[in-house]
């Protein structure tokens, strides 16, 4: 057979997808003409479809230099590097098909890929564009400068570019996959399912889109839809560790932390950079007080990626409770600097400050941090609050900016953190209120997320919520047991509605006023005669009225809180000591009153 039949059917072979046997003869071949340049072309095709990168490279270089004007080798010459992480070579190599054959579209898409992944938009845009004037039906290209505008937050004209592309080509699955991504980021989550399940139903092998598949119906909280979705990816790609990281999340939420941390360790051997699934391991190990191995993800995360301010963020908690809550400081602050928006590091910044000035006994370096926190936001108001507090202010009562960025911060772990903390008025509030009669016109006036609403619907006609936070708001909502739930000032609320109420519950509000007067006389003021008001403080145990103290709340005297009851037209019973909470392993003292308005006569 000649040197011809043999290149031929070794050509057939490698169509038919037989790499093996066709690279076999054409190395054999190669040993008889070893300048034959069609033929290191071909072999260098062959170990770029088996992904041998270095072998690539070798034999399409030795090409390109025995037949340098050869825009066919120069390009896959430029595929091999791009797809081989060398970019700038891959451009250089591109720029040269460019120069020999200008009118390749191809050329000028890849370019446009990789000025992409460099973060070059605007050299991205151009290539792109000029793609799509070679050839306006160009879909991949349209699919490719749609991206670059959902890179710059255009949502809107990136979908108008993806309805055309799949108009040209309907049956290209990745043109879907990334429809639906693009949907999902706009937060059109059932648009999205249509999409990637188009997506998933051209490609149904196609591990990616599955995942995205699981991760889109998640957005839709069809929890066990997404379990089946990433479980399917991992079946059909044993070696991919974003199916894994994201069935540890679904594992995760149905609380078998067990399969989620074998999971989340598997996404981490097959991707030992893998920052996300890190940092989710150690979230997991961190809720379930493996501290010392949280810290160890974290850290790991953090050398990953030191720029994901989440991750920072995280490392911080770790750390403080390693017994680092100066590092800590460090950590949230650069959390906030990559993420300003990052709103719940204030609240972390001001346990972590408190924790130096009261537990390490270091009130001069939690002063200097805290000013330190207030000269870089000089606007936030619980950066304010805990400054003012650890210079000895005693203002007569807390900002509602600050109370609202608190509790908007911790809404989310707000019940799960009590719980830690053995948070007891709720039963404390059953105890007083046991033999109150049903039907009671009731306000929970700081309701929070509702912890109270349980018990308290049970004996109201009608109960109405009130909170400074919309975000406990929403949290109270979901609780689906208030008949009116708001989002207002305590005080400006009660004010505003006289004798609106039969009982008035203050749990846990007091500790954000100094001068109860004006919490108080609100409260009076909303209440029919004979109205129940229900109120913890925490007890100071001295003479001061009230004082603010270094973890930011107030505490108060019994005796001023008794005068301060009668000023303000209740009766003054002698309050009931309890420990309200435990912080730190220290019993949090209170004082718990269950008082009744006085007759005025004035109801109407």
């Amino acid at each position: 057979m000649s040197f011809s039949l043999f290149f031929q059917n070794a050509v057939a072979l490698h169509q038919a997808g037989k790499l093996d046997e066709a690279e076999q003869i054409y190395r054999q071949l190669l040993e008889i003409a070893p300048e034959h340049t069609d033929l290191l072309h071909l072999l260098g095709m062959v170990a770029f479809q088996k992904g041998a990168f270095d072998s690539t490279l070798d034999f399409l270089y030795k090409a390109v230099k025995l037949s340098p004007d050869s825009a066919a080798y120069r390009f896959t010459l430029a595929q091999a590097l791009q797809n081989s992480g060398r970019p700038k070579e891959a451009l250089e190599q591109y720029g040269a098909v460019a120069a020999l054959d200008e009118n390749l579209p191809d050329t000028y898409n890849n370019t446009g890929v990789i000025y992409r992944s460099l973060g070059q938009k605007e050299q991205a845009r151009q290539a792109f564009e000029t793609a799509l004037q070679k050839k306006p039906d160009f879909a991949l290209a349209m699919m490719n400068l749609a991206l670059l505008e959902r890179d710059n937050g255009k949502n809107e004209a990136a979908m108008a570019l993806l309805e055309k592309a799949a108009a040209i080509d309907p049956n290209d699955a990745e043109i879907h996959a990334q429809t639906a991504i693009t949907l999902r980021q706009s937060g059109r989550y059932a648009d999205a399912l249509k999409s990637m399940e188009r997506a998933a139903a051209l490609c149904p092998d196609n591990p990616t889109y599955l995942n995205g598949l699981g991760i889109v119906k998640e957005c839709l909280n069809d929890l066990d839809g997404a379990f089946d979705a990433y479980d399917a990816a991992v079946r059909c790609a044993p070696d991919y560790p974003d199916a894994y990281n994201n069935r540890a999340n679904i594992y995760a939420k149905r609380g078998q932390k067990w399969d989620a941390e074998d999971d989340y360790k598997t996404a981490v051997k097959l991707d030992p950079k893998y920052a996300e699934a890190f940092n989710n391991l150690g979230a997991l190990l961190y809720d379930n007080e493996r501290y010392e191995e949280a810290l160890e993800c974290y850290r790991k995360a953090f050398i990953i990626n030191p720029k994901q301010a989440e991750t920072c963020l995280n490392l911080g908690m770790a750390v403080k409770e390693s017994g680092d809550a100066a590092e800590s400081v460090g950590l949230y602050l650069t959390a906030l600097a990559l993420k300003p928006e990052l709103s719940i590091a204030h609240s972390y910044l001001a346990q972590a400050l408190h924790t130096i000035y009261v537990h390490d006994k270091n009130p001069d370096l939690a002063k200097q941090l805290a000013h330190k926190w207030l000269q870089f936001f000089p606007g936030n108001p619980i950066a304010r609050h805990v400054c003012d507090t650890f210079d000895n202010k005693n203002p007569a009562e807390t900002s509602p900016a600050y109370v609202r960025d608190l509790f908007d911060a911790f809404a989310d772990s707000f019940e799960s953190s009590l719980q830690k903390l053995d948070y007891r008025v709720p039963d404390l509030l059953k105890t007083a209120f046991a033999k109150e009669k049903s039907g009671l016109r009731i306000l929970d006036a700081g309701c929070g997320t509702g912890l109270n609403a349980p018990f308290l619907k049970t004996i109201a006609g009608h109960l109405t919520g009130v909170d400074l936070s919309p975000k406990m708001i929403e949290k109270a909502r979901e609780k689906n047991l208030y008949d009116t739930l708001e989002t207002a000032d305590a005080v400006d609320y009660m004010n505003g509605r006289r004798a609106a109420f039969d009982a008035v519950v203050l749990a846990d509000v007091a500790c954000y006023f100094g001068d109860l007067t004006p919490l108080l006389t609100a409260a009076a003021n909303c209440l029919s005669d004979g109205g129940k008001l229900f109120l913890t403080v925490e007890e100071n145990g001295g003479t001061q009225p009230f004082a603010l103290q270094p973890s930011g709340r107030y505490t108060h005297a019994e005796a001023a809180l008794r005068q301060t009851l009668i000023q303000s037209g209740f009766d003054a019973p002698a309050p009931s000591r309890a420990v309200l909470r435990t912080e730190n392993a220290l019993p949090v003292n209170g004082l718990v009153v269950c008082a009744a308005k006085k007759n005025t006569g004035k109801e109407n």
